[in-house]
């Protein structure tokens, strides 16, 4: 029988080989750069997946377990079920509460689809760590969506620039509900942690993920963002819109981090810069040349206020962020996590590359 660490240990090794991890949702787009990344590192790691029975969207993660040091156990694990994570986190001192509803198109009830999953599946993920006295630090993947919603948002603060200190106050259950439920979700989060003095946490807030994918069932929004750029959708021209990216094996790598110290809690950023979509196209055309329509220049802003809606830009997105400068402050995440951010520019690359190779442009 596993003994629980003991928790009065001075100054304890919180990322340990000795205890397993548990890694929610660990079959997702960054989820599974993070398994993968502790798997070679030798560690046992537990993964909760929606369905077992859905072996495709899992097994890449089984082959990298086969050539890896470390051990993999899947649990099925449903958000709502407030009993369904106890068994699989008993034991482990690490949570990395990744799972989360993603979806940006075809909302129809973005409180059944969204906000309600993230919301109640964080309470029943920390209310089963609170159960499982062996667990000593939550390590939980929110976004930068819950700092911001719009890029004005900026108005009326004391910096210029976004850190963790904010909190999304313009999206709500109508207009951008994906970054209103990684607010709330968040929130709650934070509420259960303070409630408590056992476990501790840190929260990671990426930016945009982009890079290459483990998987080709990723839901990933980002895969959009690259292949619009790509496939002719943008050919006319794009909107006058910044994004903060990161790549996303900088993002599983800051997990490890939170996880391996034990002193690393709060909000962490993650975003290495900030680019225009025109940016962005601009360098995959220096890579790919003419090979895919890539737009050259901007759309104005008259035609986007009267025409976004075709491009899914609602009116109030357009006025809030088009045009708009962005920054963005990374300082917490290079000095406290030791985050060394790759080139923003190859991961871009990389992950058209991965959307080509796999015959995802259409």
């Amino acid at each position: 029988m596993m003994n629980s660490p003991d928790l009065n240990e001075p100054n304890p090794h919180i990322l340990s080989r000795e205890f397993p991890v548990l890694v929610t949702g660990g079959a997702g787009y960054m989820a599974s750069w993070l398994v993968k990344y502790l798997l070679e590192d030798g560690y046992k790691v537990r993964v909760t997946v929606r369905k077992l029975d859905d072996e495709d969207r899992y097994r890449h993660l089984t082959k990298i377990a086969e050539r890896s040091k470390g051990s993999l156990e899947l649990f099925e694990a449903d958000l709502l079920d407030p009993e369904a994570f106890k068994n699989c986190m008993n034991g482990c001192n690490i949570v990395f509460h990744t799972a989360s509803p993603y979806k940006t198109k075809g909302i129809k009830n973005p409180q059944k689809e969204l906000i309600d999953p993230s919301f109640e599946g964080t309470r029943n993920v920390l209310n089963a760590v609170n159960k499982a006295h062996s667990v000593r630090k939550v390590i939980f993947t929110s976004a930068i969506s819950a700092i911001y919603g719009d890029a004005t948002d900026i108005k009326g603060l004391e910096v210029d620039a976004f850190t963790e200190a904010y909190w999304n106050k313009s999206s709500n259950l109508k207009y951008q509900p994906l970054g209103f439920a990684k607010t709330v979700a968040e929130r709650e989060a934070w509420k259960i942690h303070d409630e408590q003095s056992r476990w501790k946490m840190a929260t990671l807030n990426p930016a945009l993920c982009i890079g290459p994918s483990l998987t080709t069932y990723s839901m990933s929004r980002s895969f959009d963002f690259i292949r619009q750029l790509a496939d002719g959708t943008y050919e006319a021209g794009v909107p006058d819109l910044q994004y903060g990216l990161v790549d996303v094996r900088d993002v599983a790598h800051a997990h490890i981090f939170a996880a391996q110290d034990e002193y690393a809690t709060g909000r962490f950023i993650l975003a290495h810069e900030v680019k225009s979509m025109l940016e962005v196209a601009t360098i995959l055309r220096k890579k790919f040349g003419d090979s895919f329509p890539f737009p050259t220049k901007l759309l104005s802003n008259r035609m986007l206020y009267f025409f976004g809606f075709t491009k899914g830009l609602s009116r109030k997105f357009v006025m809030e962020n088009v045009g708009k400068t962005l920054k963005i402050d990374n300082t917490k995440s290079r000095h406290e996590l030791g985050v060394y951010y790759k080139p923003i520019d190859e991961a871009a690359i990389e992950m058209l590359d991965f959307i080509v190779d796999y015959n995802m442009l259409k």
